[in-house]
């Protein structure tokens, strides 16, 4: 029989996990729009939406009793969620200016 702590930890973990799904998804979504709105509180929510996203990932790991080598699995992905929605924003500027490039460039 499951223990009702053991079934606590579950529940928590699952709402955790949810939970840095959501401020994943926050803090990539207010990164983009600071960045083509240039507004700053744009900005400020995007950071508060990764902080969000950190504390969940811990609050996971913790329900879960994560450690060693899930311990380091958990920066990386934090890291990962960090870094990717900055990387995906270079690529799609410098794509749709190479299209830009390109058009203007064909109608000699």
């Amino acid at each position: 029989m499951i223990e009702p702590v053991e079934v606590q930890r579950i529940v928590l973990a699952t709402l955790a996990a949810g939970a840095a799904v959501l401020f994943g998804a926050c803090y990539a979504i207010f990164l983009a729009l600071s960045r083509l709105r240039d507004m700053a509180v744009l900005r400020r929510l995007s950071n508060v939406s990764y902080l969000a996203l950190a504390v969940a990932v811990l609050a996971l790991a913790w329900n879960l009793r994560l450690t060693g080598g899930w311990l380091a699995l958990i920066v990386i992905l934090l890291a990962g969620y960090y870094l990717a929605p900055r990387f995906i924003w270079r690529l799609s500027v410098a794509t749709h200016d190479s299209v830009d490039d390109h058009k203007g460039g064909s109608h000699d």
